[in-house]
Order: structure tokens, then C-alpha cells, then sequence
């Protein structure tokens, strides 16, 4: 019997031994597989990179040039203008701006300065003569960008101009590359912002477990990590295939934590089982003439309340959007908005509610088609349904002009959400053919504070009526704001807390009542929706 216990005992543990060295011995497998397998991809996105480095600082470069050539008086009012000019040309800067003494004295976006304002403390003098801000708090508002600056002129690059090529798997940092310098300076990315350091050894290698890849041309150097977790993390099924015949015991581990997955249900579960269920709510906050008062039209806002808990929407949408079903979701507030809104919408034609829509609802060549099938059954106009995109949305312009123009040609508005957030896509703007802007409470908040972001509403507003846009202004709160913008022409357009907060459909039906008094405010039926 004690024999027996032995032998049983001994397989056992032979048995966990033979499933620890499979299990590890897979996991080394899969390792060398995913390294190996990953050097094209990776060559490819820092190519991709360097590729988009070399034409930003090459820009900035020209730009810098121009700008030190202006053949107008310094700062004056047709230099400030031929610096506007020349910016809305560019693809990567931000501003353009004129230094002198040692001081900051104007700006395409800018304006002129009352005064001259020190200029920051330089991370960087090139042998050339540049000087190089890795990450320079900007005069107009609380953001950073990267500037270069030679002569009496700088510019302000796009802290965004990286955005489009981001990859899940790597982390990158671009650095600037002065000619016959020792040093590189780090300037986008995520690795080493601000870092000054010896050049860069060319080629790929690896560091514990970071795999990585340097590339270097004319002004410019690119750095990609990887971290080899990660690495096998993206290449299911390949690597846990290959980890599967090896390790039996990881498999079995993996299922219980599936398992307890199912039990314990995360923030995505929760949140597909709510848009699913139809649980989530809308509320709308009224849009005004900011001159007469008067109620013109509405932005719907999504809401999700479970279980006594309010959870923020920029805590579940970039939830919704990196699991795949942010279509869903705007399509689950479309439904909503038409169910409370069609009746009011139909006996005020000249009202309109402004949805939010994602990137991927932009780049969806389906979604205008979805949309205009849910209007005709609500017989709701198409001009009664405007769409909101963000700044970010439209970083890859000729799609994001593309994906508009259709969207517009089949009657809706679109406007730029949030507009100046992060510094303004001034090169863009023109290009985008958009209806309006709205412009972010951020700038709102300025107004009778004596900051000096108040100088860029005027410029904001300028460039807007240069386009032709409509102009709505967000986060008005006080009357001196109210006051500020009902002064301006041609009239713009208002929200905020001084107008009304989010509410439910009811109350934004019975402000109607004052445009259409003979308009009823009974709930509406749920058939209007089907």
C-alpha cells in the first residue's frame, strides 16, 4: 500500500515537472518565433516613422526660413498677416512666431504681444544656430508642443503630427537630429521627450526584454521598442499555438482564468451588456443665440448609470472605441435621440439636435447609409441631425474630407467638437469643408480674466468667418461671457450652464413649446423609433 502512495506521489510530481519544462519550453519557442517574426513589421513602422520625421522637421526648416525673409516691418499687422498666410499652408506647424532680444513679440495665431515676453530657457543650441524647446508650455494655452526657432523666428510643431501612425505593439520616439552635432534631442513619442543624447547606434538589437530598432536620416532619428510580452500578446494565435504543445499547464491556467473572467465581468463586458440592453440614456443641452436667447438647437449627451454608479462617458467611450463597438454604441444614441426627439424635431424645422461621432463612425463608409435609413423611418430631415467630430478625428485629412463630404452631401452639418484643444488644426481647417466649429470652453473660460488666451478667441473667430463657418461656443457660464459673444459679428452660437445643463428629453421638448406653441410635450410614442 505505502509502495502504492509512493508511486502515486512520484507520478505526480514527474507529471507537474514534464508540464513546467513543456510549458516553459513552449513559452521559449513562442519567444523566438514572435522576435524573429516581428523584425519586417517592425522595420516597416519605423520607416513609416522617419519617414513622416524627416518631411516635419524639413517643414519647419522651410518655414523658418520664410519667416526670417518677411519683407514686411517686424510684427506688424501685414507681417502677422503674411505669417497666418503661410502657416494655413503647412501640414505639421502649429504657429509661426517673431523673436527678438531674447523675447517673444507675435504670432500667426497669436496676434501681437503688448508686451514682449521672455523667452523659456532653450533645451538645445545647435551648431547651426537653432534653438530647440522639447516640450514648451504654448502662450495660448495649457498644452505643450516642441519648438525650433532660429534668427528672429520660430515655429511650433504639431504635437499630434505622429498621431496617425501609432501602432498598439511598439512605443517610439523621434528625435531631432542636428548636422554635425554629437547629440540627438527626443521631441515626439514616448521615449526619452527632452532626452539629449549621443547618437543613436543604428540598427536593431535587443535589451533584456525590449527588442528594438534605430534608424537615422538627414534631420532626423527614429527609436521603436517593443516589449517581447506585448510582442507575443499580438501575435495570437501563432504564439500561444505554438505555446499550447509545450505547455499543458499554461493552457489549463488560461482556462480557469477565463473562467473566473466570466464571473467577474470587466468595464467592456459590463459596458457591451448595457449597449445591448438598450440601457444606456441621453440627456440634451441647449444650444442659443447667444444674442436674443433664443433656443436654436441641442447637443444629445450619452449617459450610463448601473447599479446606483455614474460612469463618466471619457471613461467608457475610449472603452467602447478600443473594443471594437463604438459603432454600436453611437447607433444605440441615434435610435434614442429619434425616439425622444422625432415629433419635436418634425413640428420645428428649423431645430436641430448635434450628435458625437467617433473616428471609426467617420471612416464607416455604411454609417451615412444606417443613419439615413433610421431618419426616413422617423421622418426626421437630415438637416436636423448634425454631427459632431473632434480635432483628432480628422488627423488623417483626405480620408477625414472624404468621409465628410459624404455626410454632407446627404444634408447633414458637421462641426469640429472641442475646437483649439491641445493647440488648433489651423492648416487643416480650410481643407476639411466642415459647417462650423465649436469652440472649447477651455477658451470660454478666459473671457473677463485678463488671461492671455483671451487674444486667440478673436483670432478663432477671425479664421472661422475667413471659412465661412458657424460658430458655436461652448461652457458659457457667466453673464460677462454671454455678454462677450453677443457683442461679436456675424452672431454666434452658445452652450453651457448659463443657458441650461444636460436634462432629459421632457425639457428640452418643453422649451420648444416657446418656438412652437402649439407643439405638444406628451412623451412621444416608442413606435416613432421602430
Amino acid at each position: 500500500m505505502s509502495r502504492y502512495i509512493d508511486r502515486r506521489w512520484f507520478l505526480a510530481i514527474m507529471t507537474v515537472v514534464l508540464i513546467t519544462t513543456g510549458a516553459a519550453c513552449g513559452m521559449w519557442i513562442s519567444r523566438l518565433v514572435v522576435i524573429s517574426g516581428d523584425r519586417g513589421p517592425m522595420q516597416i513602422f519605423s520607416d513609416e516613422l522617419l519617414d513622416r520625421a524627416v518631411e516635419v522637421f524639413a517643414e519647419a526648416d522651410r518655414m523658418l526660413a520664410v519667416a526670417n525673409s518677411s519683407p514686411y516691418p517686424f510684427c506688424s499687422d501685414k507681417e502677422i498677416m503674411f505669417l497666418r498666410d503661410t502657416l494655413f499652408s503647412t501640414k505639421y506647424l502649429k504657429d509661426m512666431g517673431r523673436v527678438k532680444d531674447g523675447s517673444f513679440h507675435c504670432s500667426a495665431v497669436f496676434g501681437n504681444s503688448k508686451e514682449p515676453m521672455p523667452l523659456i530657457r532653450h533645451d538645445l543650441a545647435t551648431p547651426d544656430g537653432k534653438l530647440i524647446y522639447a516640450t514648451a508650455r504654448l502662450a495660448i494655452s495649457k498644452s505643450t508642443a516642441p519648438i525650433i526657432g532660429i534668427g528672429n523666428a520660430n515655429v511650433v510643431l504639431d504635437p499630434a503630427a505622429f498621431e496617425t501612425l501609432k501602432h498598439p505593439a511598439y512605443t517610439f520616439g523621434v528625435m531631432y537630429n542636428p548636422p554635425d552635432a554629437s547629440s540627438t534631442i527626443g521631441m515626439f513619442g514616448t521615449l526619452g521627450i527632452g532626452k539629449i543624447d549621443m547618437k543613436l547606434p543604428l540598427g536593431a538589437g535587443r535589451t533584456g526584454d525590449t527588442v528594438y530598432r534605430n534608424v537615422c536620416r538627414q534631420l532626423a532619428c527614429v527609436t521603436v521598442h517593443a516589449d517581447i510580452g506585448s510582442l507575443q500578446a499580438s501575435a495570437q494565435p501563432l504564439a500561444s499555438l505554438i505555446a499550447t504543445f509545450g505547455a499543458a499547464l499554461g493552457g489549463a491556467a488560461a482556462v480557469i482564468m477565463i473562467l473566473l473572467q466570466r464571473n467577474n465581468l470587466s468595464l467592456k463586458a459590463r459596458l457591451q451588456h448595457a449597449v445591448s440592453q438598450n440601457r444606456l440614456t441621453v440627456e440634451y443641452q441647449p444650444i442659443v443665440d447667444v444674442a436674443s436667447g433664443r433656443t436654436v438647437a441641442a447637443e444629445a449627451l450619452v449617459r450610463w448609470r448601473e447599479n446606483g454608479e455614474t460612469i463618466p462617458p471619457d471613461v467608457f467611450i475610449p472603452v467602447a472605441e478600443k473594443a471594437g463597438f463604438i459603432n454600436r454604441l453611437t447607433m444605440c444614441v441615434i435610435d434614442q435621440v429619434l425616439s425622444d426627439m422625432s415629433a419635436a424635431l418634425h413640428a420645428n424645422p428649423g431645430f436641430h439636435i448635434s450628435i458625437n461621432i467617433s473616428a471609426a463612425d467617420l471612416s464607416d463608409r455604411h454609417f451615412g447609409a444606417l443613419l439615413a435609413m433610421r431618419l426616413r423611418r422617423a421622418s426626421v430631415a437630415s438637416n436636423q441631425i448634425a454631427l459632431e467630430i473632434t480635432e483628432r478625428t480628422t488627423a488623417n485629412a483626405s480620408d477625414a474630407k472624404e468621409a465628410i463630404q459624404r455626410l454632407r452631401s446627404r444634408g447633414h452639418k458637421i462641426y469640429i467638437d472641442d475646437f483649439g484643444t491641445g493647440y488648433s488644426s489651423l492648416a487643416y481647417l480650410g481643407e476639411l469643408n466642415v459647417d462650423g466649429i465649436k469652440i472649447d470652453k477651455s477658451f470660454t473660460q478666459t473671457i473677463g480674466t485678463g488671461s492671455v488666451s483671451v487674444s486667440i478667441v478673436p483670432q478663432i473667430i477671425d479664421m472661422a468667418r475667413v471659412h465661412g463657418l458657424e460658430i458655436v461656443v461652448e461652457g458659457i457660464e457667466t453673464p460677462a461671457q454671454r455678454d462677450y459673444f453677443a457683442a461679436l459679428k456675424p452672431r454666434v452660437e452658445g452652450q453651457g450652464w448659463l443657458f441650461g445643463r444636460p436634462s432629459g428629453a421632457f425639457a428640452i421638448r418643453e422649451a420648444l413649446t416657446e418656438i412652437s406653441p402649439g407643439f405638444s410635450v406628451l412623451p412621444i410614442p416608442a413606435s416613432v423609433a421602430q
